[in-house]
């Protein structure tokens, strides 16, 4: 399996699809936008020693950010890839679990961040970061730092969510649409919602 990080969106494409890792249809993603394209990220983290070389590929951009003493992930798709980050840079590593009675994610199994500690927000892909900004909130009011943010699949063609730097192993941006805005063609496919987060 190829594990050099590409350098084009078309060689990202190609790299997804050697994984099997992009599926065409009508979703509602993680953010409530619609789309034809889903990164099957799944795909991707089955192969821990090929997603570990890509990792390792972008520590040195990690270890810009200054020092990171805890990896933070949301679950359940951030835990594998949290565990792999947290490895390569030597952190501890913990993940946060979403209430299903409150739909927030909160820090659980004894998992706690201490006052002055520079967190990394690991997820495997992103749209729009939303749920790694709903764990800014706590970390702040523990006293913990956002020292920015890794995924292993960027699709929301920014270079920060919120006010942090991300870092990524590949960039793709997909066309998304808002609810009231699909195109025709893709109203006409029924849609899906992959994932866990509830949207509203």
């Amino acid at each position: 399996m190829q594990t050099e990080l590409p350098k084009s969106p078309e060689e990202t494409i190609e790299l997804l699809k050697s994984y099997g890792a992009v599926e065409e249809g009508h979703f509602i993603l993680a953010s409530g936008k619609h789309s034809a394209y889903y990164v099957k990220k799944g795909k991707l983290v089955q192969h821990p020693w090929e997603l570990q070389r890509m990792i390792e590929q972008v520590v040195p951009q990690l270890e810009a950010l200054g020092g990171i003493d805890v990896v933070l992930s949301p679950a359940m798709g951030g835990v594998p890839v949290g565990q792999q980050v947290g490895l390569a840079v030597h952190a501890r590593t913990i993940y946060a679990e979403r209430n299903p009675e409150t739909n927030l994610l909160e820090l659980k199994r004894g998992f706690e961040i201490r006052p002055g500690e520079r967190l990394l927000l690991v997820e495997d892909v992103i749209t729009t970061g939303g749920t790694l900004l709903e764990l800014t909130d706590f970390i702040e009011s523990q006293g913990g730092v956002v020292a920015g943010v890794f995924v292993v699949v960027n699709r929301s063609g920014k270079t920060t969510v919120g006010d942090y730097p991300v870092v990524s192993c590949m960039e793709i941006q997909f066309p998304v649409f808002e609810p009231d805005a699909v195109p025709s063609a893709l109203a006409a496919i029924p849609a899906v919602r992959p994932g866990t987060k509830k949207v509203g």
